[in-house]
């Protein structure tokens, strides 16, 4: 496989040379986060801010495409030579502080929680696909003050134990649940990718208890508004219940039980398993894996069996070594051991 990285600035697709780059993506965190080393450091010019604002960069590593805001800059000066390292984060930052103004809702009418979400992207240019568990919230119970566009929806999001994630490339972000699937329907689950273990270059892993939880309580804030529900482990007691949950927007049975959901997959015996592959360009072929992103879900094969695991985070990084491109990516997986394998 020949790797292959491209940089360029938008919107007029000039080339930038990089040294370096490296892209840092959390299902915890809304963007990705960015760090480039500039080969040519004269370039510096052409990524500086402008009136409108940073600069914007499209990267293509082995044909997969980011977009980011270039937001700042270091400078490095020794002994035979320097260096110039660019920060920055994905396109999304442009809907939270320091770009986006604090903002001032109260809703007067029933929303959906995906027309809420809507609602918070109006006239930004962004849009929004809401892929987790939907319900109506009573007029009255959604409203904040000072609060960015972004930050609203990630407490959307939270309501029903969901996250923000941004598209690597467009304009676009997309809730889902922390959990798309609960670990106990993972090995029944077809996998986003097989990683077989002899493309595994390093591996590492911490193990992490959490108690064995079969049952929590969530409920909603606002009298004559939200519900309490009892969520409990389907064919468990029900009788160790995790810390109780409590969102104004719970005012359905079936947003609290989503809640319940991912609180309770999260518990008993877990590892964080660290895996660095290779980033495979596409068509792939059998044992090839292309981009992995957080909550993927990813099946192990390996001399000592095949498990599975959930991506949290995923570090892509292509950097120049002799002339040629090396370009990897590390992928952190979240392995259950009470309820998957």
């Amino acid at each position: 496989m020949i790797n292959s990285i491209s940089v360029v600035r938008l919107p007029d697709r000039l080339p930038i040379e990089m040294a370096g780059v490296s892209i840092n993506t959390s299902c915890d965190a809304w963007g990705s986060t960015f760090d480039f080393e500039l080969a040519d450091t004269s370039q510096l010019s052409l990524l500086k801010p402008s009136a409108d604002g940073p600069r914007q960069v499209e990267v293509t590593l082995n044909g997969y495409v980011w977009t980011a805001l270039v937001e700042s800059y270091s400078t490095r000066r020794e002994w035979g030579g320097s260096g110039i390292n660019l920060t920055g984060r994905s396109r999304t930052a442009l809907l939270a502080a320091p770009y986006a103004p604090g903002r001032v809702k109260v809703t007067t009418e029933d929303r959906s929680v995906a027309q809420l979400v809507t609602e918070e992207l109006a006239d930004t240019g962004f849009t929004a696909s809401y892929d987790t568990v939907d319900w109506v919230v009573p007029a009255g119970a959604w409203f904040y003050d000072a609060t960015t566009a972004l930050d609203a929806i990630s407490r959307l999001a939270e309501a029903s134990g969901g996250v923000v994630q941004s598209d690597p490339a467009a304009q676009a972000l997309q809730v889902r649940a922390r959990y798309p699937e609960s670990p106990w329907h993972w090995k029944e689950r077809t996998p986003d990718h097989v990683v077989y273990e002899d493309v595994v270059s390093n591996e590492s892993l911490q193990m992490r208890s959490a108690p064995l939880y079969d049952a929590v309580v969530v409920t909603g804030e606002l009298a004559g508004k939200g519900v309490t529900c009892k969520v409990r482990r389907s064919g468990e007691a029900g009788q160790l219940f995790a810390p109780q949950a409590s969102s104004p927007l719970i005012s359905t049975a079936a947003a609290g039980t989503e809640r319940g959901r991912n609180i309770l997959s999260d518990r008993g015996e877990q590892a964080l398993v660290e895996l660095v592959i290779p980033l495979f360009g596409g068509p792939l072929r059998p044992g090839e894996v292309g981009r992995v992103k957080p909550l993927d879900l990813v099946e192990v094969v390996g001399q000592e069996g095949t498990w599975h695991g959930l991506c949290i985070a995923a570090r892509t990084e292509a950097r120049t070594n002799d002339k040629a491109v090396v370009i990897e990516q590390t992928i952190t997986l979240e392995r259950h051991y009470t309820d998957a394998d």
